[in-house]
Order: C-alpha cells, then structure tokens, then sequence
C-alpha cells in the first residue's frame, strides 16, 4: 500500500530511493513491516553478528503510563524486533536536551547516535571534535541514507562541516510558509479598513482593533497586535532584520552591494516601529515576559487579539478560535513594504538535518545501518503512521486514514520523535492531503494557499543570506563573541521599546553598536563575510532555497 501512496512526480522516493527501500528491509507487500531486518539475505550475511549500539530520543513527557516509558513501549520494541541492530535508547528532555546531552558527553556516555534540531549544537560538537565523519562509512555500509544523497544533493551541502567532511544526517521537508502574520478579515470589514500595504497603514489597523470596540461588546478589551516571539519576529523581518527580542540567537545580517554587512539602520526603524506600537498601548504592556508567546496566543483564540504571529500552519490554533469565536475570519497577509523593500517572514527549512554520530561510537557500522533503517519506508511509515489495519487503512486518495483517532492518540501520537528521518513532503504529507478533512481543515488549508502565494515569492524574499541553518559555524572564540554582546544588545533593544523618552532608539543604536565593538563584534561580521565571498558558488543561498520548492 505504501508505494501506491507515496509514488507522484514531487514526491519523497524516486525509483532509486524504491530500490535502495528494498534493500534496506520492505517486502514485496508493498512497504508492509519484513519478518526480519535482513528480509531476503541469505548466505553469509545472516552470519554477521548483530550490533547494539545506543540512540537519543527527545522525551516530552507524553507516553500514557499503560504503554511505558519513552525508551521502552510498543514502538522501541517495534524497532528492535525488525531493526538492524539491538537499539537501547537514551531519552533527553525535549526543551532541556542540550544541557542533558553537555552532561552526557562529559561523562563519557553519549549516545552514539545523536538526534538533535539545534544545528548550532551541531556546530558546537563539531567544534569540539566529538563527531564522526560519516562519508566513508555511507560510502560503504550504506544503502538508503546513500541513495536519498543521491536524490536530494542539498542534504550533502547542509551536512557537510568546514574541514569538507560529512558529519550530519537529516531529511527533505517541503518548501512552505514557517511564520505567517494572521490578521482578523472580519474586524477590518467591520471597521470598514482596508488590508494594510505600509507600515502607516498597519500602524492605523492596529490602532483601529485597539480603541474602536472591533469584537462589539462595549469593552476596551481589545489588543491590536503581537509584539512577542513571532509577532516581534515577523516586525523586525518587515524592515528586513532578523533580529528577535527573544534569546540571543541572532540573525543581523545581510548582503548589500555584494558584501555581507550588519543590518543596523534596518533595526533601528524595527524597533522604533515597535516603540510606537507599545507606547500607543496597543499591545500587551508585559510582552517583555511572554518569551514564548503563550499568553499572546491565548489572547488571540479567546478572541481578543487582532493581528498575530503564528509558528507554523496549526491548524489546532484556529480550531481553537473558532470555538470560541465562530464568526472570526482570518488570513495571513503580505508584510507591508517599508523603505528597506518588501520581505516575507520564514519559510520552513527545505532540508532539516536532525543527527549525528558521536566520535566515540564503538560499532559505527551498525549506526550507518540504523540510519539506513530510520530512513526505510519500513520505518517511517509505520513510525508515522502505525500498523495497518490497527492504526489505519487506505484512503480515498490512496493515504493512510486514521481507524480510531482516540486509540491512536493513545497507541502512536507520542512516538513522533522516533521519525527524524521521515521525508516532510509528498502525496500524503500535510493538511492538503488529510483524508476526510473537516470543514476547519479545509478553511486552514485555504488560509494555507494564501500565505504560499503571499510569502512564497522570490521578489519578496526571507531576510537574510540565507537560512541560518545553512550558516557556517562559529569558530569558539567568535561564538563567545556574538552571544555575550547580543545579551547586552538585546537588553537595549527591549529597554528602548519600553522606556519611553528616558531611553530612545538613537540612545540603542549608539550604545549596542559600542557594545558590539568594544566586544570585537567586528571579527564576527568579518567571518560571515569572509565566508560568503569564498563559498557563495557552492553554499546553500537564498537563490538555491526558492529553487527548492
């Protein structure tokens, strides 16, 4: 069943990848688990001792307690009965993971096979030489991971460190809106507003969804808009800096005349936007402490926020405004066009590299081979998806449809993090293709098509030179650079936008560029150039990420 639903002409595996599948463990059922990880192999290869190695596992605390623990529960027994080697897994909290894995490699007990989303963590253990370059081992004991290189060259580029050497893992996502500015249509038609273009326009919604009534109940109980987490996020990026008032992983770089320079003019006029934003009172006074914008959200489901910033099409968001408010309309709409040109917010990370192998691996053979099976049809599918005929059947359209979403919410929903090599994309991946959609999924799915048409345009491109996850690493010393002078900085931006006239943005620009300065800031913008003047013919650029979709 699964090569029915996976095969069209943008899909995840091609005919390479199909056979590669094969080779790597699915059965002439069409995909069906095989009845052992060498299905097929005869011979001296059913003589080869199996390994055990050790593996990370994100735990978020979701595994209901009559299916185990995270590290032991149907589906890790799943992958040590069909994989390649006897897996014992090594859980880290998902949000805590970093601090949990620093713990580990202290002591001499990392996993040999590392999943993380932090590329910069990536960097950082590359730095410290703790991982192991993988081109050799996939060039020798590798089948599928090998054959999705082949049929994805980008997951090459993104995995490959600066001394020219392959040490990541990852997959192909689809090319799609990330943030998406969401703005209440039935409030501008009731306050007979038009959908803003500029910055003034904005300014003058904003204004309007805060004084004006716009939900009619009499009560001055309205926000205009978000200024944390993504709102401010998707501000900074409508004056192209990607700068964010939230943590100290910055972005406040550009290409200007062929050269990589820092975009402070650019955030100068973000923040003196916000300023004029909070000290209206137009938005929430302590969004200074809503650092992952959770009380931002709740203000826009329960109806009370007109402008919003959204991480992702979650359409679980929008079900939950439209319970409480029925009537609302929503759509995502183009950032206005300010002096600096016209930007998008982020798109979604076309190739996500997710792992890595620890240099100290004892049996790296039968890692290669555990990436292998990860990346196997076998696995993913039945990660994603569950069992047939217990957890789905065949759709429709040819795609895995839910039994009992109950039971599987109880049985497979808490394995996802189990799948971080499963290809994002495809005929049957995304809202677009859920089977029997609900009248909310397919107004999100509308909403969906707008932001691609809105964001998804080369003319208005992603600030930046490219994603930062395909910006080079950091040597140490440059690391400790730009993290402890973009604390100072980001203090000064946040002490601007709420200080009124005791501390104005020209006072912020002056003091952070010292603070970058005196802090040898200067070294960092000259690495990034340096960088992008020696490898802008075979990095991964913005150019090459509009290609991708």
């Amino acid at each position: 069943m699964f090569k029915k639903m996976r095969r069209n002409k943008a899909g995840a595996v091609s005919a390479i990848l199909a056979l590669a599948l094969m080779a790597a463990g699915c059965s002439g059922t069409g995909g069906k688990p095989a009845d052992t990880a060498e299905a097929g192999d005869k011979g001296a290869k059913t003589e080869e001792k199996r390994g055990s190695i050790t593996v990370s596992l994100y735990d978020r605390g979701t595994v209901p307690a009559e299916e185990g623990t995270m590290d032991n529960n149907r589906w890790t027994k799943w992958v040590n009965e069909k994989g390649p080697a006897d897996v014992k897994y090594m859980t880290v909290p998902r949000f805590e993971s970093l601090q949990k894995y620093n713990v580990m490699f202290a002591s001499g007990s990392a996993p040999d096979l590392i999943f993380e989303f932090d590329t910069a963590y990536h960097g950082q253990l590359y730095s410290q030489k703790q991982l192991m370059p993988l081109d050799d081992l996939i060039a020798k004991h590798s089948t599928t991971y090998k054959a999705m290189l082949e049929q994805y060259p980008a997951l090459k580029k993104a995995g490959t460190m600066p001394d020219g050497k392959l040490y990541t893992v990852g997959r192909p996502m689809q090319l799609a809106p990330q943030h998406y500015l969401f703005v209440r249509a039935d409030w501008l038609k009731k306050l007979n507003l038009k959908t803003p273009t500029t910055p003034e326009e904005l300014l003058e919604v904003v204004k309007a969804f805060t004084l004006n009534d716009p939900d009619g109940n009499g009560k001055a109980d309205t926000q205009g808009i978000g200024l944390s987490f993504v709102s401010g996020i998707i501000l900074n990026n409508m004056f192209g800096t990607g700068f964010t008032l939230f943590g100290t992983d910055q972005y406040p770089w550009y290409v200007k005349d062929g050269k990589v320079v820092h975009d402070w003019e650019r955030l100068k006029a973000a923040l003196d936007y916000q300023k004029q934003i909070y000290e209206g009172g137009y938005a929430d006074k302590d969004f200074v402490t809503d650092k992952n914008g959770e009380k931002q959200k709740q203000a826009w489901i329960t109806g009370k926020l007109g402008i919003y910033g959204g991480n992702g099409a979650d359409v679980n968001t929008y079900a939950a405004l439209k319970k409480n408010v029925p009537d609302a309309e929503v759509i995502p709409i183009a950032l206005p066009k300010t002096e600096f040109g016209q930007f998008s917010p982020t798109l979604s990370n076309p190739i996500q590299m997710t792992g890595m192998v620890n240099a100290a691996a004892k049996d790296p053979v039968s890692v290669i081979k555990m990436i292998d099976f990860m990346a196997s049809e076998t696995f993913t599918h039945t990660i994603e998806y569950g069992i047939e005929g217990q957890h789905w059947k065949v759709s429709a359209n040819g795609c895995p449809e839910p039994i009992d979403a109950e039971k599987n919410k109880k049985e497979r929903d808490y394995n996802r993090d189990m799948n971080m090599l499963f290809p994002l994309l495809g005929k049957c991946y995304g809202l677009a293709n859920k089977p029997n959609p609900s009248a909310t999924d397919k107004e999100m799915i509308e909403i969906i098509n707008q932001a691609k048409t809105a964001y998804m345009d080369q003319s208005r491109p992603m600030v930046g030179i490219t994603q930062k996850a395909y910006l080079p690493i950091l040597p140490q010393d440059l690391a400790q650079i730009n993290n402890n002078s973009n604390k100072t900085i980001l203090d000064l931006a946040l002490k601007a936008i709420v200080s009124g006239k005791s501390y104005t943005v020209d006072q912020f620009l002056q003091e952070a560029k010292a603070a970058w300065e005196k802090a040898g800031g200067a070294k960092v913008d000259e690495f990034y150039d340096k960088w992008y003047q020696e490898n802008k013919g075979t990095a991964i650029l913005m150019d090459d990420i509009y290609k991708m979709k």
